[in-house]
């Protein structure tokens, strides 16, 4: 097993936002067996606030990225003021 991280993070940027709508719409929590929600929950503003028009100044937030040739990023943690 090598000791090399797999992924690096970088700072994330407005050009991060749809992966972080991604990432916010795999948090909600969904009760085992229960349907996930539907995609436009999203959009409902006590949601939307977390992420609309990402990149605007109170705005941190990081990205981890794989390593190698996809650079995919794998995770996200961020926070708006």
């Amino acid at each position: 097993m090598s000791s090399e991280a797999v992924y690096h993070i970088r700072a994330a940027t407005s050009e991060d936002e749809p992966f972080l709508w991604e990432m916010l719409y795999q948090s909600l929590y969904v009760e085992e067996g229960a349907a996930p929600f539907p995609r436009e929950v999203m959009r409902q503003p006590e949601l939307a606030r977390y992420v609309e028009g990402w990149g605007r100044a109170g705005d941190l937030g990081f990205v981890a990225v794989e390593r190698g040739g996809g650079n995919l990023p794998v995770g996200a943690a961020w926070s708006r003021l």
